[in-house]
């Protein structure tokens, strides 16, 4: 199949990311005091099921997608490098700001931290250690990453053993060996990563799909309630991720195809353009929010009702998250990765120039 701009995958992202803000939102204005928790019934349910289901979907996204250009690019070394700028551009400006004003201002465990627990704790989340081990994590969203870069790096070292002719044969068996018990152990410990599956076996079963997928007016509001179905019955226990699995192979399947009724609304321009800062808005959300809960307490006493204080916070948080983002996405993920590729393109070009010199 062709590479094809799919706008219904690139709308999920934006409505998974405003999700996990909303997810947040609710759960910081708990924490804060700023409301009570919702009592059990709908509304919980689903907003309890915000964060961790649109994280597995995000998952599944990358699954698909990373396999998929994988399998088209065939270079690893260009896989690796765009992975690289893809992640750590936005996310190595937020970790610098935070190890750098962090101490200064409280920031969460950093308040009176002594030099060595620094060090330690500047590195460790630098590499994306915390997500994987029991270790302090100075972004509370950038657990996920360091899934997404395990993910990465098990699929480009599959790859390079079962193409490659140069590495022998026991080499390769113990290496794949290897990485198949250290998937075993992370599915086991963080159930969630097994979503990454999902999205691979999306990319596989694709062309079946394809010849089996027939547009019926009856499947209109598959996604919305497949969808719906996914918050309803998200559970922690470990008993129920098959049936999120499940559920999850088969709302991607109208999203794949772009039908259906949650096709159309995630193709708006507000949806597209969520999608387009979402990586951003994933991250940058928590900072914002760490922001305003410093002011938020001067708020309250002019907004005395909780209802309204939640309408507010929630409010300004979404808003300027999407500022921030918005200026994230334009200098950071797009100017700045533009550069270092350019860069990078040259150093390159030099290299082999150099070379074609010489012989």
């Amino acid at each position: 199949m062709k590479t094809q701009t799919n706008d219904t995958l690139t709308g999920l992202r934006g409505l998974l990311a405003i999700s996990v803000v909303i997810y947040h939102i609710y759960g910081s204005a708990v924490i804060e005091g700023y409301i009570e928790e919702w009592p059990k019934g709908f509304w919980n349910t689903i907003v309890h099921a915000l964060g961790p289901v649109s994280v597995q979907l995000f998952f599944v996204i990358s699954g698909y997608l990373i396999i998929r250009s994988i399998s088209e690019r065939r270079n690893i070394g260009k896989f690796f490098t765009n992975r690289i700028l893809r992640i750590y551009p936005v996310f190595l400006t937020i970790h610098l700001l935070v190890f750098a004003i962090g101490p200064f201002i409280g920031y969460k465990w950093m308040t009176d931290i002594s030099l060595s627990s620094y060090i330690v704790n500047f590195f460790s989340n630098l590499f994306l250690l915390p997500g994987l081990f029991p270790l302090p994590i100075a972004q509370i969203v950038a657990w996920s990453l360091s899934y997404e870069i395990a993910f990465y790096l098990v699929s480009g070292i599959i790859f390079l053993a079962y193409r490659s002719t140069r590495i022998p044969t026991f080499l390769k068996y113990t290496c794949l060996t290897l990485i198949a018990l250290s998937c075993i152990t992370i599915f086991y410990l963080r159930p969630d990563s097994l979503f990454f599956l999902v999205g691979v076996m999306l990319y596989l079963s694709e062309k079946k799909l394809t010849s089996w997928n027939k547009p019926f007016k009856v499947f209109f509001l598959n996604g919305i309630l497949l969808l719906l179905a996914l918050f309803l019955t998200y559970s922690e226990e470990k008993t129920f991720i098959l049936l999120a699995m499940l559920l999850s192979y088969l709302f991607f399947v109208p999203i794949l195809f772009q039908q259906g009724l949650l096709s159309m609304i995630l193709r708006t321009p507000p949806m597209l353009y969520l999608g387009k800062i979402s990586y951003s808005l994933y991250m940058w959300h928590t900072m914002v929010m760490f922001a305003l809960k410093i002011v938020m307490p001067k708020i309250s006493v002019y907004v005395p009702h909780p209802t309204i204080l939640l309408l507010v916070y929630g409010a300004l948080t979404i808003l300027l998250s999407i500022i921030t983002s918005h200026l994230s996405y334009n200098i950071i993920e797009d100017r700045l990765t533009q550069w270092i590729k350019q860069r990078l393109l040259k150093r390159s070009f030099s290299s082999k120039s150099s070379t074609t010199l010489q012989t």
